[in-house]
């Protein structure tokens, strides 16, 4: 299961149904300047672990085309995204 993590007692994960977020990418909680700092992705997250998780860093996609972009609420979107939010 993937998981976003900040703090301890502040992890989100993908079983929680939370709309609006890419779980490829953590996106838009991954996002710096998001109110808090950052969350960090975790793909293969286990509440039930006593082991410490690996947590990877994700990095921002390359932007190609700035015109493929669309930025609502201060964070930038591609088309493909947007059509998935839509969907």
């Amino acid at each position: 299961m993937k998981a976003l993590i900040r703090n301890e007692g502040e992890t989100v994960t993908e079983n929680d149904g939370i709309v609006g977020i890419d779980w490829e990418t953590g996106a838009p909680l991954t996002n710096k300047a998001w109110c808090g700092g950052p969350y960090l992705l975790m793909r293969d997250y286990n509440p039930d672990d006593e082991v410490s998780p690996v947590i990877v860093p994700q990095s921002e996609p390359e932007i190609e085309d700035e015109d493929d972009y669309v930025v609502i609420d201060g964070k930038r979107y591609s088309k493909e995204e947007l059509r998935k939010l839509i969907e």
